[in-house]
């Protein structure tokens, strides 16, 4: 099979198992596997061409799939290897989703399967079909069956009166961001020599605009980027996030971050990258993403932190991780005129960190929700020490918490650390970037905070659930789908080097950033240690993930001898305090105690424990 074969069959398969995922609903587990193998079998056709497209060149299909006559315009699907970094990531989330979905949509029993499975292969459909068009008609089309899906799976508990109202905010946000999207679309149009939609005639009129009527050239930028800053949840366009994500079933609030909001990292990145020309205005909008991606990741992480609702909480977590990936963005873009290995550095880290972002969030979303599969509850105060009784997702749980905080060994740590090296670089071009820099590091040290308190308060310490909750791990499908996100967590902060080669040939081709820099140029010749370097400036960096995992081994077994020499002995005893003995609810520390010390230095923000000073919509 061709690459544009491949692509056909892949949305052949979403689109028939949708249909028959509808026709065999009644049997709610049957419809589940349908949905599984669909996504299955289409993501090993997306994953295949993905690959061929990465390491041998773009596809595209050899004539017109569908022409529309009264706008000239012709449905042709390319594939570039942009388009197939994100195809894996959609790979990836649709098939842990619909494994992990198969067991837990049936705690939905009030509720028909046929209004879940088909919506979401549907939606797996349309971003696939996004990532493999470079005419913008299609492109708008597409993105408008997305945002219409994933609507309908966000209300997919319409009885639950907060349910509707935040898939109601959501349909109005993200479709106030389509017309915007088509507006800009049409004022490019109209500017095009041929009247086409393709992206190359729009370049060629961004660019003619840029000369003679600027301001409308920036306007047109402008509600491209509010479009995709609104998709990706950055600030104060993503609003919707801490909504609509708690809202969803919890399999598709792992795709939203997982997956959808990376529609909104690739729109930038074609908008900046790829249609915008290379002039003075490049680095202006390079600085005004980086600006947005540090608000939010300020503002959504400091969020998060006074939150006591699990999905809540990883909701404004998202907010705040997407703003890591687009202060990287920004000065990838701020440099692409200038200092083009600057910029390939901070793109890839870009695209490494929604990589790792993919896996990291998606698994801690899946973590939430088989907590709240076996105890019922999202409050973390009313169910904690699941680790007794889920080790597997507690374990899991762990891994996604380190990877997301950045600690060394994980792929947050490889990805942060590239964008921590890529501000620091950029600063001695632009002062500015060393503070951002600074201001994200200072950010993930506040993720750790935050994740010690979700470990805290759910997995570890004393069992603490209901009476009538089931002291048993959850189903082995589920347990599989956070296994393979929980991999991905490991092998990419063990051998970073595996992606980032793949990332660097498509920044320096489809983003023309590196401008013919050899990879080991910059990131060295070792196979598993990355040694950066960058013209003018000689080695500056250096990270041995082995190494430090080895270290830490090596510690830890040192604290083991020690204990097991000691003959230590553990024992549970009641808590005691002044005097006597009080029950473990009476002494347990609560949620909102992890945010004491923050409310010192941050009172603008917490005014008073549980009430944050935010917008109302919030």
């Amino acid at each position: 099979m061709t690459g544009a074969d491949l692509l056909i069959a892949a949305i052949v398969v979403l689109v028939a198992g949708a249909v028959i995922a509808a026709l065999v609903a009644k049997n709610r587990l049957a419809t589940g596997y349908v949905a599984f193998f669909s996504a299955l079998i289409a993501s090993a056709f997306v994953t295949q061409l993905a690959f061929a497209v990465l390491t041998t060149g773009p596809v595209h299909s050899a004539s017109p799939v569908l022409y529309i006559p009264w706008v000239n315009t012709a449905l042709i699907f390319e594939i570039d290897q942009l388009s197939a970094v994100f195809l894996l990531i959609t790979a990836l989330s649709a098939v842990c989703s619909t494994l992990y979905s198969i067991r837990y949509m049936l705690i939905y029993d009030e509720y028909s399967l046929a209004r879940y499975y088909p919506m979401l292969l549907l939606f797996f459909a349309s971003i696939v079909a996004i990532l493999s068009v470079h005419n913008l008609f299609f492109f708008v089309v597409f993105w408008e069956i997305m945002t219409l899906t994933s609507y309908a799976l966000i209300v997919f508990e319409k009885r639950d009166a907060e349910v509707r109202q935040s898939a109601v905010i959501y349909f109005i946000v993200s479709q106030t961001a389509v017309v915007l999207m088509a507006i800009a679309v049409i004022i490019l149009y109209l500017h095009t020599p041929t009247r086409s939609f393709a992206i190359e005639d729009f370049r060629q009129a961004l660019a003619a605009l840029m000369i003679a009527r600027p301001w409308l050239a920036h306007l047109c930028i402008g509600l491209f980027m509010v479009a995709a800053a609104t998709k990706a949840g950055i600030l104060p366009f993503g609003f919707w996030v801490p909504h609509a994500q708690p809202a969803a079933p919890s399999p598709f609030s792992a795709v939203m971050p997982g997956c959808m909001e990376k529609m909104g990292v690739y729109r930038c990145l074609l908008v900046l990258a790829v249609m915008m020309p290379l002039s003075a205005a490049t680095v202006v909008w390079g600085v005004v993403v980086a600006l947005f991606g540090t608000a939010s990741m300020v503002i959504g992480t400091l969020t998060a932190l006074q939150q006591s609702d699990t999905k809540r909480l990883l909701a404004f977590h998202a907010i705040g991780q997407m703003g890591y990936i687009w202060l990287a963005i920004g000065i990838g873009v701020a440099f692409l005129p200038t200092r083009p290995e600057l910029a390939a550095l901070a793109l890839v880290a870009a695209l490494f960190h929604a990589i790792n972002h993919s896996a990291f969030k998606a698994l801690l979303f899946l973590n939430a929700g088989a907590a709240l599969y076996r105890t019922g509850t999202r409050d973390m105060d009313k169910a904690g020490g699941l680790m007794r009784i889920m080790p597997a997702t507690a374990a899991m749980a762990i891994i996604a918490s380190l990877a997301i905080s950045g600690i060394p060994g994980f792929n947050g740590f490889a990805s942060k650390w590239l964008i921590f090296e890529s501000s620091l670089l950029a600063g001695f071009h632009m002062p500015l970037m060393v503070f951002l820099g600074i201001i994200a590091i200072f950010i993930s040290a506040i993720t750790l905070a935050s994740f010690l308190k979700f470990l805290g308060l759910v997995f570890l310490g004393s069992l603490h659930v209901e009476q009538s909750v089931e002291r048993r791990e959850v189903p082995a499908s589920m347990v599989a789908a956070q296994a393979i996100l929980a991999v991905f967590c490991v092998l990419f902060g063990v051998v970073p080097l595996l992606p980032i080669k793949y990332l660097y040939r498509t920044v320096s081709t489809t983003l023309s950033a590196g401008h013919g820099l050899d990879f080991n140029a910059i990131f060295g010749d070792s196979v598993l240690n990355i040694s950066l370097r960058v013209p003018e400036s000689g080695a500056v960096g250096a990270w041995g993930p082995l190494m430090i995992l080895a270290a830490f081994a090596g510690c830890l077994l040192l604290a083991y001898l020690i204990s097991r020499i000691g003959r230590s002995k553990i024992r549970e005893v009641p808590v005691w305090l002044c005097g006597e003995d009080h029950p473990a609810e009476e002494v347990r520390y609560p949620v909102h105690s992890f945010l004491l010390p923050f409310r010192r230095y941050f009172k603008w923000l917490y005014p008073s424990v549980g009430i944050p000073k935010l917008p109302r919509f919030w």
